[in-house]
């Protein structure tokens, strides 16, 4: 899931179109994705080029099991079936996202 804050019209517009071609728009600046690691990366060096990290503030918050998602409302149909469950446990997964998000290396 990720949730974005941002200040100047300009690069909100443009942060919105290059998130929803990747992901269901829940709310304004709330959107669903499903990505893997080479999504992930791809989708965090583009956020970087379009926001301005002083004033700007973009979230990415991992789901970890997508298939118990509830939804209702006028987004139920595009957020139901979206996910298919995950197996739980991938070794190293955890820290490599990490590693992407906020530039740690484990």
């Amino acid at each position: 899931m990720l949730a974005y804050d941002i200040r100047n019209p300009r690069r909100l517009r443009r942060v919105h179109y290059f998130v929803k071609k990747r992901g269901v728009a829940l709310q304004k600046s709330v959107f669903l994705l499903r990505a893997d690691q080479d999504e992930l990366a791809l989708l965090s060096r583009g956020i970087k080029k379009l926001v301005n990290e002083k004033e700007d503030d973009v979230r990415l918050y991992p789901v970890r099991h997508p298939g118990k998602l509830w939804s209702a409302g006028t987004q139920q149909n595009r957020v139901d079936g979206l996910y298919v469950p995950v197996p739980e446990s991938r070794p190293g997964f955890r820290d490599k996202l990490a590693g992407l998000l906020f530039g740690r290396k484990k």
